[in-house]
């Protein structure tokens, strides 16, 4: 049996939240009552007879005809589920015959669900956390909704190229028609917004792609930052002559990181096929270093702080105990316990703080020179990681130097002196790896997804920050709308 109960004094309540939330004026509705049926509440309500002119003939003197009783969704009036039941007036001409509705001021044509419920939908839609289930659950729709209001609310074109961009990869989207695992990301690195977002970064797919923009538009692109990856590079060479090919440091120190850690595991490799009872002492010691405390291998020795803005490995740092060596030890003592391992674990780490040092000490005129001094000293090690990051270093040294280039003068202001100081901006792809990882969440929280234009369109939605949605005044549609303020 259905369990029906009707609310006493909600008549006028519902009456104006309804007026709020549609922008309609008091005197608009006619009669709105609402009742609870199953744990949903169900307003029943009909607008204000104003009797439009025939749209054919502009007869004003139409009729009634009848009334038809329209169910919209229409959830966010209350926490529970609701539905509103608008009896909406049939008119007829009896000149021309004509038969038409009053004008609707909940929904846009062929839905069933209110402009201010999909208004929200997409709102929520531009949260990378959101998935389609959970926006679905609030609002008392269907998933399968959801995504067709997305789908019919959403289409992103590609933006114009920038003065500076981005391009990198995200494992986020397997696409079957480029058979690719990669999504290839383009971002104007000035103002952090996406240009595009592509199904693969294979040589072939890019080369079709930027064949198809513009020349002049290619021609205004001074620089372009990449990981090392070989295609990006033979792309540019083709599209971009007047570009300015940058190799960031994220992306070298990232490689490098990669060598220092394969050294690691191929010391420590014998002492983990070693029975744990048959052991020495010092074999113990050295395994439990380089599987447990092998962060700080990539810590700058000389230069790595901490919390407390004090040298993490400063000899006098407050020790703590440690329960497998049985004593008070800091980040010092564990610092020389690991370099003390092997020879090889203490090269890479003096030569992993020599790049570092590479990027912070020089400029464009003088990391020419440095940095064969760097590919000197990897290739001297004669440890095979080192020497095999040595080649990639020598591979893309016009690249990375690139990278010691200006963009931009930023100037800060001492709040303690009010000294003025400028600071010459390098161009870097760190942008672009705080864009990844919200693509990556998007990914994440949806587990996945199998339509590529809907994946597109949602990360460049969450992407693009000076997007914002409203109801159209003249239909009641939602459409896309451009910020005000896009930083806001």
């Amino acid at each position: 049996m259905l369990e029906v109960k009707r609310t006493m004094n909600d008549s006028y309540n519902n009456t104006i939240t309804i007026c709020n939330t549609f922008g309609l004026e008091i005197d608009c509705i006619e009669s709105c009552t609402s009742i609870v049926r199953n744990k949903q509440v169900v307003i029943d309500l009909k607008l204000t007879d104003k009797r439009p002119p025939c749209p054919d003939c502009g007869n004003e003197s139409v009729k009634i005809k009848g009334y038809v009783a329209k169910k919209i969704n229409h959830s966010i009036l209350n926490d529970k589920g609701c539905v509103l039941v608008y009896h909406a007036r049939r008119y007829i001409c009896p000149i021309c015959h004509t038969t038409y509705y009053e004008i609707n001021p909940f929904v846009f044509k062929r839905m069933k669900i209110s402009s201010s419920v999909i208004l929200c939908v997409m709102k929520d839609l531009t949260k990378p956390s959101e998935t389609f289930v959970s926006i679905a659950e609030r609002y008392h729709i269907s998933p399968t909704t959801v995504a067709s209001i997305f789908d019919a609310t959403v289409n992103i074109p590609r933006a114009k190229l920038p003065r500076i961009m981005s391009t990198d990869e995200n494992y986020a989207f397997y696409s079957q028609d480029t058979h690719s695992k990669y999504v290839c990301v383009l971002i104007d690195q000035q103002t952090g917004r996406p240009i595009d977002i592509l199904p693969s970064r294979r040589y072939d797919y890019l080369d079709e792609y930027y064949s198809k923009i513009p020349k002049y538009e290619k021609d205004q692109v001074e620089f372009i930052a990449t990981d090392m990856y070989e295609p990006y590079r033979r792309i540019i060479r083709k599209h971009f002559k007047h570009s300015l090919h940058v190799v960031d440091r994220y992306h070298v120190a990232q490689e490098l990181n990669r060598k220092v850690d394969s050294i690691r595991l191929r010391i420590m490799k014998p002492y983990g096929c070693i029975n744990y009872k048959d052991r020495t002492q010092e074999q113990k010691d050295a395994y439990y270093l380089l599987k447990h405390q092998n962060r700080f291998l990539f810590k700058h020795f000389n230069n790595a702080m901490c919390k407390d803005k004090k040298r993490l490995f400063d000899v006098t740092r407050k020790r703590y105990y440690n329960a497998h060596f049985r004593a008070y030890l800091n980040p010092y003592d564990i610092a020389q316990k690991l370099v003390s391992i092997h020879p090889d674990i203490n090269k890479a780490w003096e030569l992993k703080d020599e790049v570092t040092d590479f990027y912070v000490s020089n400029t464009v005129k003088t990391a020419p020179e440095a940095i064969e001094k760097v590919i000197k000293h990897l290739r001297e090690s004669n440890i095979e990681e080192l020497v095999a990051f040595s080649k990639t270093l020598s591979n893309w040294k016009v690249e990375i130097i690139n990278s010691f280039c200006t963009s931009k003068a930023e100037y800060n202001v001492s709040k303690d002196t009010g000294e003025i100081t400028v600071e010459q901006k390098r161009i870097n792809n760190a942008l672009m790896e705080n864009r990844n990882a919200i693509i990556k969440l998007v990914t994440k929280a949806a587990n996945g997804y199998r339509n590529w234009e809907r994946f597109r369109n949602r990360c460049m939605l969450v992407l693009e920050k000076g997007i914002d949605f409203e109801i159209d005044k003249d239909d009641g549609s939602v459409k896309m709308v451009e910020k005000m303020d896009p930083d806001n």
